[in-house]
């Protein structure tokens, strides 16, 4: 198997009751006299028990335990009636006064029913009585105009953002200042605009106006490719792809490369090439290898060219006419265009159908970005140095191929992404 090159990319105690009276039993009379009769207690203080004599009660306790152990013994019972750890046994029943105060009529007066609650009437809220959230307003720098563009963005419009995030990366009607344009475009990124998620990802990605955050780069990327976005579905499966992120997804990767290839995107072709001549995140197959090599050549990529005839080399001749045929059947699925295209309103661009331009300078870089542009494959028309609408056409279908926004402006990463394959 021939050898491939690397994947192309872009620029968290119970109290017990009272027991029943029972009827004493006869005790024999014990060696100690008795100890005086109690005196009667007033019902107004607490009941008293008679306390025994302490020499008393130690003989008549010893006398009556060895008495019940004998009897256990000769019963052959296992169990030790003696007191445990020599406790007193009392001498005689204590003496108890009953309360004369009955206190039943108290508990019973607050055990009474308590009358019942009556029904609460509760308020009826409408569905106007509501609050409905106050609009956020977005302080717009006072240079910004027209008026219109102002207004839209202070109220959140998400084509406004993303053309005053615009403006401060090319540096038209404002210094250029990509901080400041990250922070518009994460305005609009933040609202579902696709196309400014995926310039937001791009930035978090190449430390653009912003720290380098590759799992932000990736969440705004899959939130663009979600919706159809091209070039953040070809970014997202590089980032799979490698260890940059984390440990590489060639399945998940696979996936997103073959969506972006369907829509086009040159790169992505190649790459998934790659993908199936390695058998990584696909299932291994030279036919479909061939074909996306076939396909990303076809639309101008020199390198895909050679590669397409090493596979073929490898290739049994029934395996390489099957590949040509499904190269010859494939067709470019359609992008969705709220996607993948900003559409500006021409007050707004501040442009007219066609942009002239009285910079020489502006003419000589436009005529070179047409000649580059045609000698690609892309039909930009004579490079006459204007900025008509085959012009802006052909810039669209460019930005496309490789995954850029097609917006259809003259911007840094263009000019970068056109001088690259200016060989």
């Amino acid at each position: 198997m021939m050898a491939m090159p690397a994947i192309k990319s872009f620029v968290g105690g119970e109290t017990k009751p009272p027991a029943a009276a029972i009827e004493p039993k006869s005790v024999e009379p014990m060696s100690a006299p008795p100890a005086a009769p109690a005196e009667p207690v007033s019902a107004s203080v607490a009941p008293a028990v008679t306390v025994p004599s302490e020499s008393s009660i130690d003989q008549s306790a010893k006398a009556a335990g060895e008495r019940m152990q004998a009897d256990a013994d000769k019963s052959e019972h296992l169990i030790d009636t003696r007191p445990i750890g020599g406790a007193r046994l009392p001498q005689e029943t204590p003496t108890i006064v009953a309360p004369t105060a009955s206190r039943s009529s108290g508990v019973v007066e607050r055990l009474q029913p308590v009358a019942a609650t009556p029904e609460v009437q509760l308020p009826e809220f409408k569905q106007a009585d509501l609050r409905v959230a106050e609009p956020e307003t977005i302080a717009v720098p006072a240079g910004i105009t027209p008026p219109s563009l102002a207004d839209a963005a202070a109220k959140g419009d998400r084509q406004a953002l993303f053309e005053i995030g615009a403006r401060y990366t090319d540096g038209r009607g404002v210094a250029a200042d990509r901080a400041e344009a990250a922070k518009w475009y994460k305005l609009a990124a933040d609202r579902g605009l696709a196309p400014a998620q995926y310039r937001l990802g791009n930035m978090y990605e190449k430390a653009n106006g912003v720290e380098r955050n590759l799992p932000e780069a990736k969440r705004y990327y899959q939130l663009a490719a979600d919706q159809g976005n091209a070039g953040a579905m070809h970014n997202l499966a590089v980032l799979l792809a490698s260890d940059a992120a984390g440990a590489p997804d060639f399945k998940a990767a696979g996936d997103w490369f073959i969506k972006a290839s369907n829509l086009g995107v040159r790169d992505s072709q190649f790459n998934l090439a790659i993908l199936y001549a390695r058998g990584s995140g696909v299932p291994q197959s030279l036919e479909e290898s061939y074909k996306w090599f076939a396909i990303a050549a076809r639309d101008g990529d020199a390198d895909a060219g050679q590669k397409r005839d090493d596979v073929a080399k490898a290739m049994r001749p029934e395996q390489l006419a099957s590949a040509k045929a499904n190269v010859d059947a494939w067709q470019v699925t359609p992008l969705n265009d709220e996607a993948n295209s900003i559409n500006t309103p021409a007050e707004w661009a501040g442009v007219e159908e066609e942009i002239k331009t009285s910079s020489v300078d502006m003419q000589k870089a436009i005529r070179n970005i047409q000649a580059i542009l045609n000698n690609n494959g892309f039909k930009a028309g004579e490079p006459d140095g204007k900025l008509g609408r085959t012009t802006v056409t052909a810039i669209k279908n460019f930005q496309k191929s490789i995954g850029q926004a097609p917006d259809g402006r003259i911007t840094d990463e263009l000019v970068t992404a056109l001088l690259a394959r200016n060989k």
